[in-house]
């Protein structure tokens, strides 16, 4: 990214997104904490910020299902894609002990990825707005721990517990980074999403759009589905697939399924990156 831009992500600081944020920008950003997704869109659309990081999976939970909406909804583009490691740990007062603990806190997408680990404890979950949020309130209740990243126990003085307590070892979110510009330059290793609806329900609809990617010998990564909000049984479907939209076999599919069905949205083309976690 260059420089001097004003970045958006979903804060507070301490967060995952924060991190996943820090991994992207320049030092020279200004990076701006957002309450919610759909303020962070809504920033993007008013020009009060240049770009937005925000999550649309994670490896255990799924699709983010805001993310998706609001990407149909506003007139934006993604233009990255990170993929961070989501390593959680159990945060503490330091010199407290797992006896000493009654209650684990922490936002309902942790508490989710760390389902097993908090049940074989057998301590009471508590959902909070946010990671950094149950680190607070740790800092103030000494029965409590919270689940979260390196980041915020350096932040708020705590202890970790236990380390890499999350469910499953490969815990993967990934965050696009979105703007009103559109990637145009194809690098090589680019994703493309789209977003599209059917034609009415017919048999072999979906099959009938598939097909067109497997002709051009085109390789998807997602299929997911949402409701249209019209009414049961119409969905909107949200697909990712390998490849540029300006790489002419791609525009060739994506020309054939727009004449095909009744909503087409390209959401962007995009590079790819990998971080570590901690």
């Amino acid at each position: 990214m260059k420089g001097n831009k004003q970045v958006g992500y979903l804060g507070p600081e301490g967060t995952f997104s924060h991190e996943a944020v820090l991994a992207i920008v320049k030092d020279d950003s200004t990076i701006i904490p957002h309450d919610n997704i759909i303020h962070i869109f809504e920033s993007l659309e008013n020009d009060e910020i240049d770009e937005a990081v925000v999550p649309i999976e994670n490896s255990t939970e799924g699709s983010v299902q805001v993310t998706l909406d609001a990407l149909t909804y506003f007139d934006l583009n993604i233009n990255m894609e990170l993929e961070l490691p989501i390593k959680h740990n159990l945060l503490v007062q330091k010199g407290t002990s797992i006896d000493d603990v009654t209650e684990i806190c922490s936002h309902q997408q942790a508490l989710a990825q760390c389902r097993h680990y908090i049940h074989s404890l057998n301590k009471k979950a508590h959902a909070m707005p946010s990671t950094a949020s149950a680190a607070r309130y740790v800092t103030e209740f000494s029965n409590a721990a919270a689940i979260g990243n390196k980041m915020l126990s350096d932040k708020y003085a705590l202890e970790i517990l236990e380390h890499d307590i999350q469910d499953y070892e490969n815990n993967v979110t990934r965050f696009v980074v979105i703007s009103k510009k559109s990637q145009e330059n194809i690098t090589g290793h680019d994703k493309t999403s789209i977003v599209i609806s059917l034609n009415g329900d017919k048999p072999g609809g979906l099959y009938e759009i598939l097909r067109v990617f497997a002709e051009e010998n085109i390789n998807l990564t997602k299929i997911d589905s949402r409701p249209l909000k019209t009414g049961i049984g119409n969905y909107l479907f949200f697909i990712d697939m390998e490849g540029h939209k300006n790489e002419p076999h791609i525009n060739k599919a994506l020309s054939i399924i727009e004449s095909k069905v009744c909503i087409f949205k390209v959401l962007g083309s995009y590079s790819r990156i990998t971080v570590g976690g901690n």
